[in-house]
């Protein structure tokens, strides 16, 4: 098989002297059907309606996966694959390695925004684009190689049946680069096999989790994209300025409360924290309580043997990624992830573990490795768990018996799952699939929202503003994220967690942030500051004056145009509720008796209101998108009513 080369050279397409600062002013196009690779350049005025990322994603969604007057779906040759960053990556601003993968995923079949950090968007910058747009399917399997102008896709069949980290070391060994000279990111046995919550992992532990991004990979027959360290030089409008405003940024995370802990370990806090509020995701939501030494799982005790410090992200001075050597039991000798606080709980709390740290690690890296989304696994897991106790499984169906706890049973089957055997075939569909062909008791133990995503690595039902920014999103995660400094878009302080109306209207005050963080190429653990020091740093970058209203109008922009794909995709207002154990009320723990169900209908009709959104069809209304400056897309969404 015979590389398919760059067609136009990046030194035949002038770059054109109005590109702002922090851009690289191309796009890669990638077209796997017909084998061809080609550089497109894209305008000063898209950089800045854009951005990058999920803003330039959205938009190729939005125009390339129509199919009349409906979506492609995600198994489709024409479904698009953006592996895109933005105008921070590679500048020195903590954090600037991010991806964010834009598709439309095997989940939901709808958009899907997930991001990554590391090294990919740094690479990729200083190779000369801002983005990767792959299209088509290849005939057998092949890998993206980028090294500045030599863009090529490869013969990736002898990397068939590798994980994720054996696929790095292989391509590092073949391809004589090591460290931070290669960065790559490619799918394991589960995206190989399609199951639809498999992710995209690089840079041994960073992970593009959400809505089987792997299996998108997978269909494409793209086992990996390994991107060089370019050569290309980045320009910032005003150093000065970029520097004195990263500066701002870093000092506001080592000392500003909110951000602080993160800071010094990552999201470790979030296992004794959450447990106090009844947060922690305890043995599939069937209790919200623990017999455990809890002191055990404080962020220092679960630091302590996590000494190398091996995949950190590009310009990043946060403590985490971190990596072991296991010392000790079954699995001595084994390099782990230190992992993140969704390690823990889909790894271990979800599941009924609450003592062996080291096999949670173990676990974590093994998911990491075979490119499962540990999130979905852990409801996969435990929900298999809890029904072998109670009976609504058997050891027959199953394959073997699987107990609370069980770490190298959890293994077993997520290599089951990610080989599709047996049961495991079954449960590569997802849990709201596997939960709706058993049916009964069986459909409602299961963890899933209607659109068929899974929720993040926490219990909902005590944090209810989590509960419907997944419930309502168009992008089968998180669209609006926790609350950073509201104040500063003058919404309250504080709220009462379990008043859906005051949670409705903070989640919709929210909207916007996250969409326009994740277009920056930086990781969103390295904005929580102040929104006005991120439009800083991003006006010293581009040499615009780029304020909070416009991040926050560029974020809602997006989400419109997402909500529009997502309802060509047919993911309706019909289908925006909590299963029925997602959705239940506590019996125990911090959150007892807190019923979100009471207050559901009134919560989300709320949440509409404020966002601007029909109620009935889910549709952005014509004001809201003509206030967004998205005249076009009213009109092709009401017609004559716009």
């Amino acid at each position: 098989m015979s590389p398919a080369t760059l067609t136009v050279p990046k030194s035949a397409v002038k770059a054109k002297p109005e590109v702002p600062g922090g851009f690289a002013g191309q796009l890669l196009r990638v077209d796997l059907t017909k084998r061809t690779c080609r550089s497109e350049p894209w305008s000063p005025e898209e950089m800045r309606d854009q951005l990058g990322g999920i803003g330039l994603g959205a938009r190729i969604l939005y125009k390339e996966t129509r199919k009349g007057k409906s979506n492609v779906s995600w198994d489709h040759p024409d479904n698009r694959l953006v592996l895109g960053t933005g105008p921070l990556a590679g500048l020195p601003v903590w954090g600037t390695g991010g991806l964010t993968v834009v598709t439309v995923g095997a989940g939901t079949n709808g958009p899907t925004s997930t991001q990554a950090n590391g090294f990919f968007g740094t690479n990729l910058k200083y190779c000369g684009y801002d983005a990767i747009v792959i299209q088509g399917q290849a005939r057998d399997w092949v890998y993206l190689y980028i090294d500045d102008d030599r863009v090529e896709l490869r013969d990736a069949r002898s990397y068939l049946g590798k994980d994720t980290w054996d696929t790095q070391d292989a391509l590092s060994e073949d391809l004589g680069l090591r460290g931070h000279q290669l960065s790559v990111y490619s799918i394991g046995p589960a995206g190989e096999r399609l199951v639809r919550f498999a992710a995209i992992q690089g840079d041994y532990g960073h992970v593009a989790s959400k809505n089987g991004v792997g299996a998108v990979m997978g269909k494409k027959k793209l086992k990996a994209v390994a991107i060089v360290k370019g050569s290309r030089a980045l320009r910032a409008a005003d150093p000065r300025g970029l520097v004195q405003a990263a500066d701002d940024i870093a000092h506001d995370l080592q000392t500003d409360p909110s951000a602080r802990s993160l800071y010094e370990y990552g999201t470790l806090p979030g296992v004794v924290n959450l447990g106090k509020l009844g947060a922690l995701p305890i043995k599939n939501y069937t209790t919200n309580t623990t017999d455990a030494d809890m002191s055990a799982w404080e962020a220092p005790k679960l630091r302590q043997g996590f000494d190398h410090r091996g995949h950190q992200c590009n310009s990043c001075g946060m403590h985490h990624c971190h990596m072991a050597v296991i010392r000790q039991g079954p699995h001595k000798g084994k390099i782990v992830d230190e992992p993140e606080y969704e390690g823990w709980s889909g790894a271990g709390w979800t599941i009924g573990v609450t003592a062996d740290k080291d096999g949670v690690a173990w676990l974590n890296t093994q998911l990491d490795r075979a490119c499962l989304d540990v999130n979905e696994f852990g409801w996969v897991c435990g929900w298999v768990m809890e029904g072998l106790e109670k009976g609504w499984l058997t050891k027959k169906q199953v394959g073997f018996d699987l107990k609370w706890g069980d770490i190298e049973g959890a293994n077993r089957l997520a290599q089951m799952i990610s080989r599709r055997e047996g049961f495991g075939d079954l449960l590569a569909e997802g849990l709201k699939r596997a939960a709706e062909k058993l049916g009964g008791p069986a459909q409602e133990a299961a963890i899933y929202t209607g659109k068929g995503a899974s929720p993040r690595g926490h219990d909902h039902r005590a944090r209810w503003e989590e509960m419907l920014d997944t419930t309502t999103s168009s992008t089968a995660t998180m669209e609006t994220g926790n609350p950073v400094h509201q104040t500063e878009l003058g919404l309250p302080a504080r709220i009462n967690p379990f008043n859906g109306i005051e949670v409705a209207k903070l989640v919709a005050g929210c909207r916007g942030r996250r969409n326009f963080e994740d277009s920056l190429g930086i990781c969103i653990f390295t904005t929580r500051t102040r929104l006005e020091n991120v439009c800083r740093a991003l006006s010293a970058a581009t040499g615009w004056h780029y304020t909070v209203e416009e991040a926050m109008r560029m974020g809602r922009r997006t989400a419109a145009i997402n909500r529009a794909v997502a309802l060509r995709c047919g993911l309706t207002p019909d289908l925006e509720f909590p299963s029925k154990r997602y959705g239940s009320t506590p019996h125990d723990g911090p959150a007892k008796g807190q019923a979100v169900g009471e207050q559901w209908e009134t919560m989300v009709n709320t949440w509409y209101a404020e966002v601007g959104y029909d109620r009935k069809t889910g549709k952005p209304l014509p004001k809201t998108l003509k206030d967004l400056g998205l005249d076009w897309l009213a009109r092709e969404l009401w017609g004559n009513k716009a």
